[in-house]
């Protein structure tokens, strides 16, 4: 379901990554616990899972073997992957095989090897499970099945953790391709407001909620004034940085549960939470005040934009957002006949109060 405000993509990749712990690249835990089952079960000092070089980057499984270089360690037993089926070597010095091409590596004394292959579900090869002994030992039959099954459960392992991975960098994936499609859908792509449609459906959810909680709820619109004029001398280019601007500065007064919508051209519609068309008003001078304040950089000089702004509530018997909207869209074009630059409450909304000290809020009192 679609909701506001935009899904924060950093926010939902955490949650992805936690839910799938299997992923994360530093926590080999569980495959150094298989590592010390098998040296435990076997009675042998030495485990690793030698593995392909795509593997050994995130995947870590031995015993006994902290001291010496992992590279070393991984040149030396990848040598065993040329055995396609479970191999044994009770005395490695009388195999040349196991004593040869080991100068510069830094590795344990053993005297004794084995190992099984790992691999996937088809058959394919991605490593060897090998084990090692301090001294000439001849495993028995049963020692040896044992191997074999624990190369099952490290093939096993890996395969989980290898689609795990897979399947959370898809997800994630998809949930960045979903922020995307959100922000297209729903985004103005030049001021970072809602679009008009993505507006109206969020604040119709907004006054279901105001009438279902009997809460209150304010609708403004606002207007650049002369905005022709801005584009018409300063050209568009400046009008698009105006129109930027102007959503920065609201964004910035507004709190994250209201919304701003871009409905067309220089026409704004902002919805407040929880807002009375008093306190609204208050929220709406200020945006005004600050945008005056902006100077704005131009070939022939920097100059200031100034905004008129209408303010309504919603009536519970109303059906849409637009009521209020056309109302708030009233007061609007009040403010324009009446100077400019000043916000304006509807006539059926009008609350008595005093306007902010310095401001240019408007009261239209009831007939």
């Amino acid at each position: 379901m679609i909701s506001y405000p935009p899904p924060k993509f950093e926010e939902q990749k955490s949650e992805i990554l936690q839910r799938y712990q299997i992923l994360s690249e530093d926590d080999s835990k569980n495959a150094l616990c298989i590592a010390d089952s098998i040296a435990l079960a076997l009675n042998v000092p030495f485990v690793i899972a030698a593995l392909n070089r795509r593997y050994r980057k995130w995947y870590h499984c031995d015993f006994g073997l902290g001291a010496y270089p992992e590279s070393d360690l991984q040149t030396y037993f990848a040598r065993m992957h040329l055995s396609q089926s479970r191999f044994e070597a009770p005395d490695v010095e009388a195999e040349a095989f196991f004593t040869q091409h080991t100068t510069g590596l830094r590795l344990p004394k053993f005297k004794s090897i084995a190992g099984v292959p790992l691999t996937d579900p088809n058959g394919k090869r991605f490593g060897t499970l090998c084990i090692a002994d301090r001294k000439v030992r001849q495993l028995s039959e049963a020692e040896l099945s044992l191997l074999t099954s624990f190369g099952r459960v490290v093939s096993n392992d890996i395969c989980v953790r290898s689609a795990a991975r897979y399947a959370v960098r898809d997800l994630v994936e998809l949930e960045h391709e979903k922020c995307d499609l959100f922000e297209l859908a729903t985004i103005d792509p030049l001021t970072k407001a809602l679009n008009r449609r993505a507006f109206m459906r969020f604040s119709e959810r907004e006054l279901a909620r105001f009438k279902r909680d009997q809460g209150q709820l304010s609708a403004l619109m606002l207007d650049i004034d002369h905005f022709k004029q801005v584009n018409d001398v300063h050209g568009h280019a400046t009008g698009d940085k105006v129109l930027a601007k102007l959503v920065s500065v609201a964004t910035n007064v507004l709190r994250q549960e209201d919304l701003i919508g871009r409905l067309g051209g220089e026409e704004f519609a902002i919805v407040l939470v929880d807002s009375d068309a008093q306190a609204a008003a208050k929220v709406a001078d200020r945006i005004r005040q600050t945008i005056k304040q902006v100077k704005f950089p131009s070939e022939t000089g920097p100059f200031n934009v100034s905004v008129s702004i209408g303010v309504s509530e919603p009536f519970y018997n109303e059906s849409s957002i637009n009521d209020a909207l056309e109302r708030a869209d009233a007061a609007l074009y009040n403010a324009k006949r009446n100077g400019r630059d000043r916000v304006e409450l509807a006539t059926e909304n009008v609350a008595l109060m005093d306007p902010p000290a310095g401001s240019q809020v408007a009261q239209t009192l009831p007939n």
